[in-house]
């Protein structure tokens, strides 16, 4: 449900991602036994790396073992949704359209030459829904029309019905956000968007259409794209 499809570009709106700062390192432990002290906790922000474990205390008098190792600081991540995932730059879109931010794995998308697979249709079911994989399908020789990207998407579905659902997405691939809100219709194996945040101008971010597949559990999105390539995006269910 992006870009040709039914998402905006990371490519042409954009915004910023924080990104937190690390947990400090557990301090060593002291002479003559004395364990090491526990890390700092990392600041609150995006996701702050685990500090260090403290070193083993020192030989204690009358030759008894040092004490244990210092444990490791907790970096705790903030609202920026993780460590920073991509390379996009620009101004920012949608940011007022939602509230919610890209969370799951950072996702690089690649190229296949297997069969491609094909849709199953189903039934959509609410919640909060991550990417777990994008993997762009077609023949060796149309592969110049791939373009790989790396980002994290997320997408929340709600008011749910068998032919009807709102939609809420975020996209984030660097120093770059996108939002859009909107309503999905259901026909058959398609999916229609049609977003009504931010505004349209009837051009590259007017919505679009996608076959699907959809579980409990997860959403699959088939978008064509040129030269007869089929992107296929996996979205797993988060809550």
């Amino acid at each position: 449900m992006r870009k040709a499809g039914l998402f905006v570009s990371l490519l042409l709106v954009v915004s910023v991602v924080g990104c937190g700062s690390s947990g400090g390192g557990g301090t060593g432990g002291s002479g003559g036994g004395g364990a090491g002290t526990t890390g700092g906790a990392g600041t609150t922000g995006g996701a702050g790396t685990t500090g260090g474990a403290g070193t083993t205390g020192g030989a204690g008098v009358g030759g008894h073992g040092g004490g244990s190792a210092g444990s490791a600081g907790g970096g705790t991540t903030g609202a920026g949704g993780g460590t920073a995932c991509g390379d996009a730059t620009g101004a920012g879109s949608g940011l007022s359209c939602s509230a919610i931010t890209a969370a799951g794995p950072c996702v690089t998308s690649t190229f296949s030459t297997a069969a491609t697979p094909t849709p199953g249709g189903g039934a959509f079911t609410a919640g909060t829904y991550n990417l777990v994989s994008e993997t762009t399908y077609g023949p060796a020789d149309a592969g110049a029309g791939f373009f790989s990207e790396t980002l994290r998407q997320t997408y929340v579905l709600s008011n749910v019905t068998a032919t009807s659902f709102t939609l809420d997405q975020v996209e984030a691939s660097g120093t770059a956000v996108a939002r859009t809100h909107g309503t999905v219709a259901v026909s058959g194996m398609t999916a229609t968007f049609t977003p009504t945040c931010p505004a349209t101008d009837g051009g590259a971010d007017s919505g679009g259409s996608a076959e699907f597949t959809a579980t409990s559990t997860s959403v699959t999105l088939f978008e064509s794209k040129n030269n007869g390539l089929i992107q296929v995006s996996v979205y797993n269910k988060a809550s």
